[in-house]
């Protein structure tokens, strides 16, 4: 009859309606969970998950604080980090290890842990800082201004010993 439309549909704990049409084994909830009227709220997770916001980054290739005097027990055999183990050492593997060296031992590493959503994770432009482009341009329009000064001073050069003359010049402007 509900399915038909004749009665009314059912209401579930919240006052909304039950779409007739789902079968019973899944509107009803299971024994285990207590719940007596029927509806969907046991198909949803009952845990929430908090993310950090978008533009929550680490910081690559920070060390936390100075490199060691002496290697410490429990790291790392290549480098002398603590932060990691020889197997995810991603430093070039050593003639004789920094255990047995004691030379040039490393820092230990920054470690953020960063709780992303999906979308956080798959983020290409997540941590991008637009300051370090900004940086490269005036960089490269230094270089250029350089460039287009040194290339004047070899067109007067050549122009003053006469390997070029100013009116060929002229057409190479206009082209």
């Amino acid at each position: 009859a509900r399915k038909a439309g004749t009665i009314p549909a059912e209401l579930d704990e919240d006052g909304k309606e039950i779409n007739p049409h789902i079968p019973l084994y899944m509107a009803n909830a299971p024994w285990y969970l207590g719940e007596r009227k029927p509806g969907l709220k046991h198909q949803k997770s009952q845990f929430t998950k908090e993310y950090d916001k978008m533009g929550t980054w680490y910081a690559r290739g920070q060390k936390a604080g100075p490199a060691p005097t002496k290697f410490r027990k429990g790291a790392c055999e290549n480098c002398g980090a603590m932060t990691h183990k020889a197997k995810d050492c991603v430093e070039r593997p050593r003639k004789t290890a920094a255990k047995y060296s004691g030379k040039d031992l490393q820092a230990d590493e920054v470690i953020v842990e960063c709780n992303l959503n999906y979308s956080g994770k798959r983020d290409r432009w997540n941590g991008y800082d637009p300051s370090a482009h900004k940086k490269h341009v005036t960089e490269y329009e230094l270089q250029e201004a350089e460039r287009k000064a040194v290339k004047a001073k070899e067109l007067e050069q050549a122009i003053k010993t006469g390997t070029i003359s100013s009116e060929a010049l002229n057409k190479d402007e206009d082209l």
